[in-house]
């Protein structure tokens, strides 16, 4: 679980970068790596709220 969130937020950065370099076209890219990263946070503060067993 943490993996993945940490791939999500690695992609998720790399896709926010790469829309800034393409400009106008890059507001979906630029979404699309928000929504991951969201996707990322959501899965480690639900592990973190987790009550330990």
């Amino acid at each position: 679980m943490t993996v993945l969130a940490m791939f999500l937020l690695i992609i998720g950065t790399i896709l926010i970068l790469l829309g800034t370099l393409l400009g106008i076209l890059g507001a979906i890219v630029i979404l699309m790596g928000v929504a991951l990263i969201a996707i990322a946070a959501f899965l480690l503060i639900r592990r973190a709220l987790k009550p330990r067993q």
